[in-house]
């Protein structure tokens, strides 16, 4: 399953942060690719480890390009 559409199913059984952080990944997917964890978590107003936890949770074993 490819990781956009994988996010937008699991998006609704989502905490309220993580739900943030799949919405701002699926408006601006070309954005993500140029950030780091520790700049998506600035430009969302959450912590570093909500970003590599998200990413854990969608199947990653963490947010690395």
């Amino acid at each position: 399953m490819p990781t956009l559409t994988k996010i937008a199913w699991i998006k609704p059984g989502m905490a309220t942060n993580q739900r943030k952080i799949a919405d701002y990944i699926l408006e601006h997917p070309e954005k993500i690719v140029t950030l780091s964890s520790q700049q998506l978590a600035e430009i969302m107003g959450v912590s570093q480890s909500a970003i590599v936890k998200f990413s854990q949770k969608i199947g990653f074993k963490g947010f690395l390009l």
